[in-house]
């Protein structure tokens, strides 16, 4: 059987504070897929009150959330962003897309839907990847 590891993103798992009972994401053997992310603040549990500034703590979670599963960001395949407008939303994600994605570099596949609000955060992303070193 593949190794199996729950992932977490510290401050602010979910089973952590009792909001859900599922880990922030998993690892089963070289796969990473997370739940759904979001742009809250791990160090005030807080969401911070723009897109742009949720944006921004949103892919520094999708990065931290790759570090617990023993990879980094190039180890993305995918990420699924779920927003409530795309013409109001997307730009700030470009903006962060391409701070952790630069042009010339591997950038994963990415799709933006639009979706009805789900609670408060103005962005959510689902990503999945696949562990290049063997989550070593």
């Amino acid at each position: 059987m593949a190794e199996r590891k729950m992932l977490t993103i510290q401050g602010i798992d979910y089973s952590e504070r009792g909001v859900h009972p599922i880990p922030m994401g998993a690892r089963v053997g070289s796969l990473i897929v997370s739940s759904i992310l979001t742009g809250t603040d791990p160090s005030t549990r807080e969401l911070p009150p723009n897109v742009e500034g949720q944006a921004e703590v949103l892919f520094r979670n999708i990065s931290t959330l790759m570090e617990d599963a023993g990879g980094t960001i190039d180890d993305i395949a995918r990420v699924t962003f779920f927003v409530q407008s795309k013409q109001m939303h997307r730009p700030a994600i470009d903006v962060e897309w391409q701070k952790m994605f630069p042009e010339g570099g591997f950038r994963p596949a990415r799709i933006v839907l639009e979706v009805a609000p789900q609670g408060s955060p103005l962005i959510q992303a689902e990503v999945i990847g696949l562990l290049t070193n063997g989550g070593d």
